[in-house]
């Protein structure tokens, strides 16, 4: 894959102080491997009313909403952001030395240990080279995602102006009670650190025309309806999830029928 960095000098100022080293309490967890938890439903688990939030594309021309990724590649290119933050604040005379490897590692280290845990093993886990994941399993990492994307609730609100009914104030409310309190607990270089590295590298392996757009690419969907078949991708140049309730609705008549068979 191609890596597509920002050069340091189209980095936003920070106004807030340099990126926040971690204390000794944070130290000590890198060193334990310990990770902090949060209630995240696992693999499998989800029920039928549920709603999964995909990252659909067209690889290939095959429209999918499965997830293109290396999560180890992934991982591992968060260095290259970080260097480009550290060296954005040397260049502009927000710090007075040039980070040195180490202290790139240390933050490197820092905010990987501070990830939501379903993230962190996602990233660490041994996946024997697999690079295609179905939504089920890249839930913790579109989340997470999504809380660097939609800034705030008045932005979520400003996105789902366009939606309507049920489906609207079920997204909206794993946007606002789940995703965005992510964000909180970072300092401002990290948040900026943090960003840059899911939407350069995900726009990148999904295909994405334009990193700026990216809350019009993701999508979301009800777990039941996909576990069906009853959704897809449009085809007209766009990334829009669409729903086949009819088709859904016959399915499901039509296992009742069944389940009332002698």
């Amino acid at each position: 894959m191609v890596e597509t960095l920002m050069p340091a000098s189209q980095f936003p100022d920070s106004a807030q102080p340099p990126v926040q080293w971690p204390d000794e309490s944070q130290m000590n967890a890198l060193k334990s491997g310990v990770v902090k938890t949060e209630s995240v439903k696992s693999p499998g688990k989800f029920q039928e009313n549920d709603i999964l939030f995909v990252y659909p594309q067209k690889f290939a021309n095959q429209p999918s909403l499965n997830l293109n990724v290396n999560p180890g590649e992934l991982k591992d290119s968060l260095r290259l952001y970080v260097h480009e933050r550290l060296d954005f604040l040397f260049l502009n005379g927000l710090r007075g030395d040039r980070p040195t490897r180490d202290e790139e590692k240390a933050l490197v280290d820092s905010i990987l240990t501070r990830l939501p845990t379903a993230l962190y093993e996602f990233l660490n886990k041994d996946w024997s080279g697999r690079d295609w994941f179905d939504p089920e399993e890249y839930q913790a990492l579109v989340k997470f995602h999504c809380a660097f994307i939609f800034f705030d609730e008045e932005d979520c609100l400003r996105h789902l102006g366009f939606e309507s009914g049920v489906k609207q104030s079920v997204f909206k409310k794993i946007l606002i009670q789940e995703c965005l309190p992510m964000r909180s607990g970072w300092s401002e270089d990290e948040l900026l650190i943090i960003e840059d590295w899911l939407n350069f590298e995900l726009v990148d392996y999904q295909h994405y025309p334009d990193r700026d757009d990216l809350k019009s690419c993701l999508g979301y969907c009800h777990y039941g309806l996909l576990k069906a078949d009853c959704v897809s991708v449009c085809n007209d140049s766009c990334y829009c999830v669409v729903e086949n309730q009819a088709a859904y609705n016959r399915i499901k008549n039509l296992e009742s029928q069944v389940e009332k068979l002698p």
